[in-house]
């Protein structure tokens, strides 16, 4: 899926307050909601009036892919709501001319203690026969497992060895710091539409199945709307197009999985139902996934 470019400002505000809200949180060693202001929902309230300092932030960002712009987006989060001191951001350190690693955040709490963060944005398809490691990315090249064990063994270290060590001396006066791993993200369970009430008895708010389970689904009353990264943190609420019948979604489908084997993610809602009704999101994986 290509980027669309950057949300218009009611999807950035909106993508803004489900950080902040926490969601979806898939790890938190502690959440964000520890450092948010007092008056943290007012700011927010303020700025859904006149959002164009989120925008101008987020578009500044070197990047539109979706990692990037939710670094952006938390970063606008960090400085503008909560009681954090940033220290650095996407800070390298180097041993020699070799970078051992990147930090991306580095605060100082109320109480003068340091806290490296890592922080990332992931979504993850559940498939029960990889139990214990079901939790995979749509890519299959990742998995919650192994993003967890990297950061907690990796980046969440690179301050403990000597050239870590001194660039912590240097920059904050203190000799070690709390280390805090925050994963916002999506889990997608396995949905087996063996059900007959098929997908629209679905009662969770993420799963997947293969392309041939939506082919023999039948009589579903739902929408489909096919999401776009970055679009993928929220529904796109102000979308203009037309949303799409299973029959149509089928149709596309069966062309595009004959040359981009990647799944495809769609927020579906009841075509029962209003615009302001919850959706859930539906990730279509090819057969061979």
């Amino acid at each position: 899926m290509v980027s669309t470019g950057l949300p218009n400002d009611d999807h950035l505000i909106q993508d803004l307050w489900w950080l902040l809200a926490g969601e979806e949180i898939i790890v938190a060693d502690r959440p964000l909601s520890d450092f948010l202001l007092d008056n943290w929902q007012a700011k927010f309230f303020a700025l859904q009036k006149e959002p164009s300092p989120l925008s101008q932030y987020v578009a500044e960002s070197k990047s539109h892919f979706l990692g990037a712009y939710f670094e952006r987006l938390f970063s606008f989060a960090v400085l503008h709501f909560t009681s954090l001191q940033v220290v650095a951001e996407h800070q390298q350190i180097f041993k020699g001319k070799t970078t051992k690693g990147e930090l991306d955040l580095v605060a100082k709490d109320l109480a003068g203690n340091i806290i490296l963060f890592e922080v990332a944005l992931k979504f993850y398809l559940e498939r029960p026969d990889l139990v214990p490691n079901q939790w995979i990315g749509p890519n299959k090249n990742d998995s919650l497992h192994k993003k967890v064990s990297h950061a907690r063994a990796h980046q969440l270290t690179i301050l403990d060895d000597a050239e870590g060590s001194a660039w912590l001396k240097e920059n904050t006066g203190q000799d070690k710091c709390d280390k805090n791993l925050l994963i916002f993200g999506r889990l997608f369970r396995r949905f087996s539409p063996v059900d007959e009430s098929g997908l629209e008895s679905f009662s969770g708010n993420a799963g997947w199945l293969y392309f041939n389970e939506l082919c023999k689904l039948s009589g579903e009353r739902l929408l489909y709307q096919l999401a776009q990264k970055p679009l993928w943190v929220t529904e796109n609420k102000h979308f203009s197009g037309t949303r799409l019948t299973l029959e149509e979604v089928i149709d596309l489908l069966t062309i595009q999985f004959q040359s981009d084997n990647r799944p495809q993610l769609y927020s579906c809602r009841s075509l029962d139902k209003d615009e302001k009704s919850a959706s859930f999101w539906l990730f279509v994986c090819p057969d061979s996934w």
